[in-house]
């Protein structure tokens, strides 16, 4: 416990674009009556940190790996409105972080919500050339790690994979579709979180404070979190056998204030920035019994302030169904 109070570790907000950057997705919506189910199977790894002026340090982070396991699932209410249920960051289940004894475990929160394509091949506004999609939704907080209860354990749980608070929150996509093998997207998400959570839920060196007094167990007011994201995609199908493929090349560029303590600004680095490069590529097996997608990314880190160097690798296994 010493070696961690020592340190400053920067766990807090690491996790929290896991699920934009799973399930940017285009504009496009699901076909009326059919659904997929994704499994999606995360690794993280970094050993440094973006310091308040965007250099990388080796300070003030401990070298840490994990792997999360999340799932999705999505069906098409009509031809231009799909529901969704995302789990992203899902359960952490297993970590390794070095220079401490400790681990992050714990799960994600679930987002709900909807797509609603106004404009598109079979939407409100008929296109061929443009897909725009409105997705609100909320983030529902999931199981809270009680931290006041790993102070003190020999092998703690050090942070969060979430914020654990009720967000509310839109998603908007933009393609603009040059040609049968490519198109543009445009992405945002806004989340805004109307809820606070507990100071000694934040991780183990907050609770840690607060069990030694030093800091008061304050409400804590997450404000909100935004992300852009653009990405070219080059498409290609086959006809025998019948494959499609992408390839898609996203620049995602993350942003929060950071959360303040009672009125206080509680980030003495400042607001959190991240700008990732996030290269993936999909195939799909359209005349399958059950057709099914793969899809592998990986997200390289380019620039932040106050954040992990992370990288990420993670896979989708898609399953289509009809009912």
């Amino acid at each position: 416990m010493r070696g961690f109070m020592k340190r400053s570790i920067v766990f807090g907000l690491t996790f929290l674009l896991l699920g934009t950057t799973l399930f940017a997705d285009h504009a496009r919506v699901m076909p009326a009556r059919v659904g997929r189910f994704y499994v999606v199977p995360t690794f993280i790894t970094f050993d440094q940190n973006f310091d308040r002026n965007g250099n990388r340090t080796d300070e003030e982070v401990f070298p840490t790996r994990m792997f999360n396991l999340g799932f999705a699932l999505e069906y098409g209410i009509n031809s231009w409105i799909t529901a969704a249920a995302q789990w992203t960051p899902g359960i952490n289940l297993w970590s390794d972080v070095t220079g401490v004894n400790g681990e992050i475990a714990g799960m994600g929160d679930l987002f709900l919500g909807a797509k609603i394509q106004i404009a598109g091949p079979a939407a409100p506004v008929a296109s061929d050339t443009f897909r725009l999609a409105f997705g609100p939704g909320l983030k529902i907080p999931l199981s809270s790690p009680d931290f006041r209860g790993e102070v003190g354990r020999s092998t703690p749980n050090l942070a969060r994979l979430d914020n654990h608070v009720l967000g509310v929150g839109l998603r908007t996509y933009l393609d603009w579709v040059v040609s049968e093998f490519f198109y543009l997207n445009f992405y945002n998400e806004f989340l805004f979180y109307p809820m606070s959570g507990s100071f000694s839920n934040l991780g183990l060196r907050e609770a840690a404070q607060v069990a030694m007094g030093a800091a008061p167990n304050a409400d804590v007011n997450f404000g909100y979190d935004t992300t852009f994201e653009l990405e070219p995609t080059f498409t290609f199908r086959s006809a025998e056998p019948n494959i499609a493929f992408e390839i898609g090349l996203p620049l995602n560029y993350f942003f929060t204030p950071g959360y303040t303590v009672s009125g206080v600004s509680a980030l003495d680095e400042g607001s959190v920035h991240r700008l990732s490069f996030g290269p993936n590529v999909s195939v799909f097996f359209l005349d399958w019994a059950l057709p099914m997608e793969f899809l592998a990314a990986y997200s390289i880190p380019i620039w932040g302030e106050n954040t992990p160097v992370r990288h990420v690798v993670s896979f989708q296994v898609r399953a289509y169904f009809r009912i």
